[in-house]
């Protein structure tokens, strides 16, 4: 039985690789290759460019962006090789109780992931849980062996984890602390001398540690640690609070693309209880759990946000499910019911929804021809007023610097009562008096709305009267399709085009 369930995840996972193999850059991935690209240019972040992402995040995508092959090809390679790594990580935790569950994992993180939508590849938080599952496994094989060695590499990937995501720190140093307990026989009946618990906690702490030490150290050597320090002071609570869903929907949206998996799951363990190593599956059960508590903290319920506490929610279910099948009768059928809906519903329809994703960009490319249409295909032309579309990968698929480091437009049009949003219009308002636009591109929507159209504008009327004073609208475009880059189809994002008139326009925009 299990070598068909096998059978059955390896073919699904190869059709998966062959009909992703020519998915673009897109979205979240495509706005982190160009904040590398100005990196590239010279560009500091956080002082030459607003941006919440954490340094950590710019490393792993320079190195997506520097593996083989054209631009979306190289992605993609980094996308899957995420997966495969995380494959890799499930072998080493779940071998010595039952290969088929690293398989099942593994395969069913992919499906889901892939699911998900093109825009979801490499994202940062698929990253951070590869990096936590490379952490775990180390930490197994430093119990396993005994030899605190392995806590270095441990720490490490947690601290690595860290610069991309902060909310990793809380999790590498519960870890730790569980693990150090465990040697100190708290959580064991074995117990380690003084000394060697001394050594093991300076291991695993001083690798999780110097990660987050190398970041602080670029940040001060780049001239930007004030500026980063400012950015998650005023910046990174704002955005926080943008597009929050309800308490409800973010904890069903958690699990709902492995509902019923997990309710047979539960089925399983309710009727047979849980049967491989305490201290494993209470580090495992912690991830799940923090990553959970992180998700509802966030309160966004995007896609990716979910990936961590889904990449140990995986593995502690194929454990569970796995060794069941030596149990009674009641608990193997039932785990026998949910491997079956794994590998025979789950993910054959999770593979049928990414056949019908459509990699078009019609956005990009007419918005691409009307920059060189305008004459507006040089550095420093052209100002997006964008957060989220494909404004700012247009200018990376031409290879411009944009006019100024405003980025993305969510601490322009918004409450003019938050402290973010006024730094933000003072900072804008600032950079475009030093180096004025020759083109701005207004782009429909605003953050996570989508049927906000150009209503943006709106909140900030001193700047809207200065746009149309100073600037002639070129041309308005929409998108002839709707944009199927995940399960439904969505209507594509339009944009205005506006060009500086011949007289100067000085700014004399109010920030408020």
């Amino acid at each position: 039985m299990l070598l068909a369930f096998s059978a059955v995840l390896v073919v699904l996972a190869a059709a998966f690789v062959i009909t992703t193999r020519h998915w673009p850059v897109v979205s979240d991935a495509a706005l982190m290759q160009y904040t590398v690209f100005l990196l590239q240019h010279g560009w500091t972040p956080y002082r030459d460019f607003l941006d919440v992402n954490m340094p950590g995040a710019y490393l792993v995508t320079a190195v997506a962006m520097h593996l083989p092959g054209p631009s979306d090809a190289s992605w993609r390679l980094f996308d899957l090789s995420l997966v495969a790594m995380a494959g890799v990580a499930y072998y080493a935790i779940a071998r010595i109780y039952s290969r088929f569950a690293a398989l099942f994992a593994a395969v069913m993180l992919l499906l889901v992931h892939g699911q998900d939508g093109i825009q979801q590849a490499g994202q940062r938080d698929l990253v951070m849980a590869v990096l936590l599952l490379g952490a775990v496994a180390c930490l197994f094989e430093a119990v396993r062996r005994g030899q605190g060695v392995y806590l270095v590499p441990f720490g490490l990937a947690a601290g690595l984890a860290t610069t991309i995501k902060p909310t990793a720190l809380p999790i590498g140093l519960v870890l730790l602390a569980l693990c150090i307990a465990h040697r100190a026989g708290w959580l064991s009946r074995q117990r380690a001398d003084a000394r060697n618990l001394i050594a093991w906690s300076a291991a695993g702490f001083c690798g999780l540690v110097l990660p987050i030490a190398l970041m602080l150290l670029w940040l001060a050597s780049q001239h930007a640690l004030a500026a980063w320090l400012q950015t998650q002071r005023v910046m990174l609570p704002y955005y926080a609070t943008l597009g929050r869903r309800p308490f409800a929907f973010t904890l069903l949206h958690s699990l709902s693309p492995l509902l019923p998996l997990v309710l047979l799951w539960l089925l399983s363990v309710a009727a047979r209880g849980p049967r491989w190593d305490r201290f494993e599956r209470l580090v495992i059960v912690t991830v799940t759990v923090l990553s959970l508590l992180s998700l509802l903290v966030q309160g966004k319920a995007l896609p990716y946000q979910r990936y961590p506490m889904l990449a140990f929610l995986l593995l502690w279910i194929a454990l569970d499910l796995s060794t069941a099948l030596r149990a009674r009768l009641l608990p193997r059928l039932a785990a026998v019911a949910a491997l079956a809906c794994g590998c025979l519903v789950l993910a054959p329809l999770a593979l049928l929804r990414v056949h019908r994703f459509v990699p078009a960009q019609e956005f990009k490319a007419m918005l691409q021809a009307d920059l060189i249409r305008v004459h507006a295909d040089h550095d420093g032309a052209v100002q997006c007023l964008d957060t989220i579309q494909e404004c700012l990968p247009t200018l990376y698929s031409l290879r411009l610097l944009p006019a100024t480091g405003t980025l993305y437009d969510l601490y322009l049009f918004g409450d003019e009562r938050q402290p973010a949003v006024r730094a933000g219009r003072e900072r804008f308002l600032a950079q475009i008096a030093a180096h004025p636009p020759t083109t701005f591109v207004v782009v429909s929507g605003a953050f996570l709305d989508t049927q906000n159209g150009y209503r943006k504008l709106d909140t900030w009327p001193a700047f809207a009267s200065w746009l149309h004073q100073h600037y002639t609208l070129d041309v308005e475009r929409l998108p002839p399709h709707p944009v199927r880059w995940w399960s439904r189809a969505q209507p594509s994002a339009g944009y205005r085009l506006y060009v500086a008139k011949p007289s100067p326009a000085p700014v004399s925009v109010q920030p408020r």
